[in-house]
């Protein structure tokens, strides 16, 4: 269980699958090279490697903060013992973990279903937890409909120090977002030149910074227009953009529509 004021923000990774339902809090939800928001009821998968992060929103790092709650379970290659999942009548959950590479967010139908079992496993007898994980894997393998979180994946594990380094650039980058952040600046941050800090952003990412840091201004100016009666204009500013041009023309190239647009099909 994971229950605190804010849910755990250091880019991370390790070998183990997790699946973690989300039962209070929202934020932004970083896996591989994707950026989404999460909220309560949401479902997922991180695979074995893949950097991710959970970003509460600002409410939750407040004095009054009103909480948050996860459940995840973590399991490896050989928890269930060793060649487990590649018998022949796991060939479809061995499947669905090769997918799993790229993150994945079950959607509705019957996901308030899935939460409850994932709930329940913590109050079963060893054997049990161990029939319910498998019976969750079987479900999580042939659900229909789900989201994939990352294009690329990340099957390698990264070296301590280029783990640290980037989740330093994460951070500096989630904090200061709002201002004008110049290469020159994050790449101080990465102790890199520029030339070396973009080749490294980019073999770690699979993405340009300037890319990345717009996909969190846009992640952003999503908030406030689905949650927020603030004008177009104000968002555009009050979430980093220099100009209101250049907002609508980033806005309208990662998420396909116009801020308008969006608003009216999330009001």
């Amino acid at each position: 269980m994971d229950q605190d004021s804010f849910f755990y923000d250091r880019l991370h990774y390790h070998s183990e699958w997790q699946i973690t339902s989300i039962e209070k809090g929202r934020g932004t939800l970083f896996v591989g090279d994707g950026i989404h928001r999460f909220q309560e009821g949401d479902v997922f998968i991180i695979g074995s490697n893949l950097p991710h992060l959970l970003k509460s929103d600002s409410i939750y790092y407040q004095k009054d903060s009103p909480g948050t709650y996860a459940i995840s379970l973590f399991f490896d290659q050989n928890s269930f013992g060793t060649g487990f999942f590649d018998l022949p009548e796991l060939a479809k959950v061995n499947s669905f973990l090769q997918e799993a590479s790229h993150g994945i967010r079950f959607i509705y139908p019957e996901k308030k279903n899935l939460q409850v079992l994932i709930h329940s496993i913590l109050k079963k007898e060893p054997f049990s937890r161990f029939q319910l994980m498998i019976d969750i894997l079987g479900k999580l393998a042939s659900w229909s409909s789900k989201e994939q979180l990352s294009i690329s994946s990340f099957t390698e594990a990264q070296k301590e120090i280029d783990g640290h380094r980037l989740n330093e650039v994460f951070q500096y980058t989630l904090n200061q977002y709002t201002q004008n952040i110049t290469l020159d600046q994050i790449a101080q941050v990465a102790n890199l030149s520029i030339p070396a800090f973009c080749r490294y952003f980019k073999l770690h990412t699979r993405k340009s910074y300037i890319r990345f840091l717009n996909e969190i201004r846009v992640n952003a100016a999503c908030k406030l227009l689905k949650e927020s009666d603030h004008t177009i204009s104000y968002i555009c500013f009050n979430t980093g953009f220099q100009n209101l041009s250049n907002f609508n023309r980033q806005f309208k190239k990662i998420m396909d529509f116009t801020p308008s647009k969006y608003r009216e099909m999330n009001g």
